[in-house]
Order: structure tokens, then sequence, then C-alpha cells
């Protein structure tokens, strides 16, 4: 059984997107928001999964006590609502196809789940209701954040440890030959060694793009920062010290326009007092999560 938060509004713990899956032997993988509501409908899955032919139903669910609905007793507050979504045996060749992460868009309706890979959304996912046998969800597949970390030392290292269980799409650079760092790093897909000359073709321009420039040397760096100041990209950022920034900010600012220089973040991270790698790789996670869910955020 496969369920999927299609809605949310309010301080829902689960937001659109999130699934879950429940096997017939009872394995659950991932999480709709725990709690109570992930609870009951854990028991309802598992009940389901013994029925045959049983049709894709929505549950919505409201996380604070109210007379209409049901409610889940948590105090967030909010709403979310959840596609139980049973999953057939006819349909695994589709399931396993999108295990090669292809580009399009997966939707899933009363009529059951399909794939197109022609499709394009604007968004992550889209959810529409008219009527309990009249909706659909769909949702962006192969379209992941995708993080270019310029410098594989050791907090390049930290960093991609953390960003691969954030849904990252990693690829680190360094011109180092045999950097044991970047030996070591099983968690980036792509590892590439090649002069920090050549940079800019390595770099893509789009939405969902993360920069994060991390090497050995102040002047590398800044470099670096030159060559892709002009790129399209939702973030770019150099790592370093309130004095090492503001240095690199005078030395671009004789040849990058305002705008440009404006584009480039530093120093990256939230101010939480870190030192270590691992503790740096944690602001600079935390800022971008920040920033990747800003934009869709919710006041609540």
């Amino acid at each position: 059984m496969l369920m999927i938060v299609v809605e949310s509004h309010g301080s829902s713990p689960g937001k659109p997107g999130a699934k879950m899956a429940v096997t017939s032997h009872g394995e659950c993988f991932g999480t709709i928001g725990g709690g109570a509501l992930e609870s009951a409908l854990l028991k309802e899955a598992r009940s389901a999964l013994q029925e045959d032919g049983l049709e894709p139903r929505l549950r919505r669910l409201q996380h604070h006590p109210t007379r209409d609905g049901e409610a889940s007793g948590m105090i967030c507050g909010g709403e979310q609502t959840v596609l139980l979504y049973n999953c057939r045996q006819d349909q695994s060749a589709l399931f396993r196809s999108l295990a090669d992460n292809p580009q399009g868009v997966l939707t899933l309706s009363p009529a059951g789940i399909a794939f197109d890979d022609a499709q394009t959304l604007p968004e992550s996912c889209r959810f529409t209701r008219q009527g309990d046998n009249d909706w659909w969800y769909k949702e962006s597949v192969g379209w992941s954040k995708q993080a270019y970390i310029i410098g594989g030392g050791h907090v390049g290292l930290a960093l991609s440890r953390i960003l691969a269980t954030l849904d990252f799409d990693i690829t680190v650079i360094d011109e180092r030959e045999n950097l044991d760092t970047l030996t070591r790093n099983v968690y980036a897909r792509q590892k590439l060694t090649l002069p920090y000359r050549e940079i800019g073709t390595a770099i893509p321009e789009g939405s969902l793009i993360y920069v994060l420039i991390m090497t050995h040397s102040h002047y590398a760096d800044q470099k670096i920062a030159e060559c892709l100041a002009g790129k399209k990209v939702d973030y770019m950022g150099v790592l370093g010290s309130r004095k090492k920034i503001a240095q690199l900010k005078a030395k671009l600012a004789e040849t990058l326009s305002a705008d440009e220089l404006q584009r480039i973040r530093g120093p990256i991270g939230l101010p939480i007092h870190s030192h270590t790698p691992e503790e740096i790789a944690v602001s600079i996670a935390a800022e971008l999560i920040q920033i990747s869910n800003s934009a869709n955020s919710e006041p609540e």
C-alpha cells in the first residue's frame, strides 16, 4: 500500500509529496508525518491490503479536535489529505522503471497510476479534486535538487553525507588528483576531477541547482565565483569567514556587476557557531532547507 500526502494546510506535519509504503508483511518505509494520524492510517492500510480489487481512496484528517472529520489529537493544528493506493502486481514493471529516475510526471487517479515522460509540471506536485470520484494527483519525477560541491575536502565530504539524506543529487568537483576525502565520498552520484578553469562547463543552469564553493584556496574560490557569477541557478555561495568573504567580494566587485555580486552568498550556512566540518555541514544544509522550503511555505 502506497500512502501519499496530496494536500495539506496549516501546521500539518506531513507536506504534499510525503510518502509511506506498507508491505503485505507489515514492513514500513518512509513517513507521512508520524503521530496518531500515521498510526491510524497504518492500521487501515494493513487491513486494506487483505482486500482484493481495492480502489484508491482519499482520507482527510485534521490535527486538532473537531466535530467534523477525523482528528489526530495532535496540537500542531492543520489538516492533510492522504491518498491510499493499493499497488498491484501487474504494475510492478512501472514501479521498477521509476527506480531508474526518469524525468516526467507520475499521475494517480481513480483510474489508476500512469507515468508520462513527455509531461512537465511547474511545481513538484499538484492535487485537484472535484468530487469523491473525480480527482487526480500529479508529481514531477526525476527533477531532484542538485548540489554541485566545488571542493572535495573534509567539509565537502561531511556536506555530501547530510545532503544525501535530504534527496539531493550530489556532484563533487575538485582539481586535485587522488584526493583521499574525495575517494571516501560514497554519497555523491558524480565525482569529477578537472581544472577549476574549466568549471563553467561542468555547472548547468536552471532551478533546483545549488552551487557551493569550498576549495582549498581562497584564490581558487574567487576565480570560480567570478566564472560562475553569471549562471542562473537557485543558489550560489562561498564557504569562509566574514573577513574572507568581505575580501573576496571586494576583489569580485572589480569585475562583476552589482547584480552578479548580489547573487553570490557568503558566508554560507546558518550562524550556529559551527567549527568542525560536520558542524559546518549541518549549518549549510540547514540554510539550503530554509531556502528551498521558503518558496512553498504556507503561513501557520
